[in-house]
């Protein structure tokens, strides 16, 4: 296999902060999975409940969803998953390296959403990716040290405290033959319901994520 494609999603909040997901989000992510089914999925927790959308999702995945519990799930009483899920793949052939996706809802960090804990704990769990959600602010951001920082927002554009209110998802497609990464930022435009995708590029060398253009 050439390329990886990863959906990256969260921190949904149905029914408590909304009531359903855009359907123009659901026909983006069924157009995606008809090109090709996503090979892993993330979800970043606060689900709350709505077991259906997860039944959609595995349905647009080859292999089993990766799940963490989000705060709200704990205090929902949905408590069988775990804080952090990780998964290595084999990328940059000619290096034979592996790069590690590390996933956790977020809210262990004490400064919502801070750059620099989310990267020490990247950096203590050994992951090159760390996905996050609990913000519901949408992010790529690339760190000093090489490591990857995405929070997919929420899918819903539910409200948190730093919320951008946008529902918004990741596409994330690793190449395993060159270290390619590709990381590309769906947000729903509400007043058109049109998806607005932001592409951003890098190069994982040398046990490091790094901007290609």
């Amino acid at each position: 296999m050439t390329e990886y494609h990863i959906l990256i999603l969260g921190d949904s909040h149905i029914p408590n902060r909304a009531r359903e997901i855009p359907k123009a989000i659901l026909d983006d992510i069924s157009n995606l999975a008809n090109q090709e089914l996503f090979d892993y999925t993330f979800f970043t927790g606060d689900l709350i409940n709505y077991e259906e959308f997860i039944s959609f999702l595995e349905s647009k995945t080859k292999k089993p969803l990766f799940r963490v519990m989000g705060n709200m799930d704990y205090y929902a009483g949905k408590r069988d998953y775990p804080i952090y899920q990780n998964l290595e793949i084999s990328i940059n052939e000619i290096n034979q390296e592996k790069v590690i996706i590390g996933m956790t809802h977020g809210s262990e960090i004490r400064n919502r959403g801070n750059h620099a804990e989310l990267e020490a704990l990247a950096r203590n769990k050994g992951y090159n990716i760390l996905i996050s959600g609990h913000t519901h602010q949408e992010e790529v951001v690339l760190r000093k040290s090489g490591i990857l920082l995405l929070n997919p927002g929420s899918i819903t554009g539910a409200w948190s405290f730093i919320a951008s209110g946008i529902p918004s998802f990741i596409h994330l497609i690793l190449n395993s033959k060159n270290g390619d990464i590709k990381v590309e930022l769906n947000q729903l435009e509400q007043k058109n319901g049109q998806i607005n995708k932001i592409k951003s590029y890098f190069v994982f060398e040398n046990n490091q994520i790094k901007q290609k253009y």
